[in-house]
């Protein structure tokens, strides 16, 4: 019984095998415009090894993305939009607190002009009163005097 069970489990895998293997040869051997227009396969760009060798452009089986690497992949793309919001939010935020403080800063100099002026036109007020009461004193004792 043990010795048919091995065996059936081997066949599985036996034919698990050639199918990918089957599919993989589909593939082998295709021209790029080929390779390109059949769903099941994927063109791969010539390239350069590190040890220098040169290895032309070839087709390949497509990688089938599964349910679950699809929902990773979703995910991981939602996740680097809600961070780019985030900082984007933070960004505003900090802007808009800066423009606040600028027109804080602006607001608080245009009121030490508005003081320095006030300050100015009182001290002018001052010294024409001043005079002026020197003046009514001077001719109070002119007319006591005569």
């Amino acid at each position: 019984m043990k010795g048919i069970i091995k065996g059936l489990i081997a066949v599985v895998i036996g034919l698990g095998l050639s199918v990918t293997s089957a599919n993989a040869a589909d593939c082998k051997g295709m021209s790029s415009s080929a390779c390109s227009s059949n769903s099941s396969c994927s063109w791969v760009d010539g390239y350069k090894r590190k040890d220098g060798v040169s290895v032309n452009g070839y087709c390949r089986t497509a990688k089938v993305k599964s349910n679950l690497e699809k929902a990773a992949s979703s995910s991981k793309t939602d996740a680097m939009k809600s961070k780019t919001k985030s900082t984007t939010d933070k960004v505003s935020s900090k802007l808009s607190s800066s423009k606040d403080k600028a027109m804080s800063k602006t607001d608080k100099t245009d009121a030490k002009k508005m003081t320095k002026k006030e300050t100015a036109q009182a001290k002018k007020d001052a010294k024409k009163a001043k005079a002026k009461a020197k003046k009514e004193a001077e001719e109070a004792k002119k007319s006591t005097s005569s």
